[in-house]
């Protein structure tokens, strides 16, 4: 009982411990640790200190953020789950739809930048379900909220606030009005702001790189990102599945191809497919419900890698281009 007891109080005061630091740590405008940032920002991009201040200030703490952001579903499900999560019946008509009303700019992508016009339309259905889901939190709230009050990766998103304030200035955003993920990426695409910034196209060469509303620019975008930051390599495999000899097959985790032909069947894992070439190759496990599914990845699994570093979302960027394929 009396174990219990202090179970309990140790719980409540851990509970006005966390509402007393969210409310020291979420009035931005009053913090030294903004201050200082916006006074950073203003020296380096020559911006006007006070209206950094306002701006940064207005924004608002989400707590859903920092909630969400600590349970990823990549991290949690099993590749049975995600897969159908991803890939379902209503994402594979909608696809077949935007490949109808997009295809000769899906090909004109794929011939200017060498990424398949099945995988451009597999990344954008994944990312959004082709503009119909781009996230309704205002991203300024989003990258405010992770650069002061996420110390995982607040690095991280202190670069990218700096990047998305540099791009509003570069586009003639309205930053308090843009909206996105949870993570503060935009558009059709989901780009964050420094891929933004560095690979967003205007690719219908109306004078605008508008990924967040036309989805023609973000179809270029999204091959040349794939293209630049990824490395796409043309006419090569993404990936094929192999068959396990062995009960016990351990290996390094990569998305960088490291192995050879040879020391795959050392390891235990046999090629479905014949491999062609000198091409290196990475063993990828999947988990199933029971047991695992195991695939070997090239250089374009990697490539796919730069876009989100998640075995599961490669992979089903892969499958779906697969089921996509057939309508182009």
């Amino acid at each position: 009982m009396i174990k219990n007891l202090k179970i309990v109080c140790f719980m409540v005061l851990l509970t006005l411990c966390n509402q007393v630091f969210s409310e020291e740590n979420t009035e931005y405008s009053s913090r030294d640790d903004v201050k200082a940032y916006a006074s950073y920002l203003a020296t380096k991009h020559d911006f006007d200190f006070d209206e950094l201040i306002d701006l940064l200030g207005g924004a608002v703490f989400q707590e859903k953020v920092v909630r969400i952001m600590n349970r990823q579903p990549e991290g949690t499900m099993t590749w049975s789950k995600y897969k159908n999560m991803m890939i379902s019946e209503s994402r594979i008509n909608a696809g077949k739809e935007f490949i109808s009303l997009y295809r000769n700019d899906l090909k004109r992508a794929e011939d200017i930048y060498g990424v398949p016009a099945e995988v451009i339309a597999s990344i954008i259905g994944i990312e959004t379900r082709y503009g119909r889901i781009t996230g309704n939190t205002r991203v300024l709230d989003s990258l405010m909220t992770l650069s002061f009050n996420y110390p995982r990766r607040s690095k991280f998103f202190k670069t990218q606030l700096e990047e998305f304030l540099l791009l509003s200035r570069e586009e003639g955003f309205e930053p308090k009005l843009i909206e996105g993920s949870i993570a503060g990426a935009m558009g059709y695409g989901q780009f964050m702001p420094d891929s933004y910034r560095k690979y967003a196209v205007d690719f219908d060469l109306d004078g605008v790189r508008d990924i967040l509303n036309n989805p023609i620019d973000a179809i270029g975008s999204v091959a040349n990102f794939l293209s630049k930051k990824g490395k796409w390599k043309p006419n090569t495999p993404i990936a094929i599945r192999a068959f396990s000899n062995s009960a016990d097959i351990s290996f390094k985790s990569s998305f960088k191809p490291y192995m050879t032909p040879i020391e795959l069947t050392k390891l235990g894992l046999e090629p479905q497919e014949k491999i062609s070439g000198n091409l290196k190759i990475v063993p990828i496990a999947l988990e199933l419900d029971g047991g695992f599914e195991f695939w070997l990845g090239f250089d374009n699994y990697y490539s796919l890698s730069r876009y989100n570093r998640s075995k599961l979302y490669v992979m089903a960027v892969f499958e779906f281009s697969r089921s996509l394929s057939v309508f182009l």
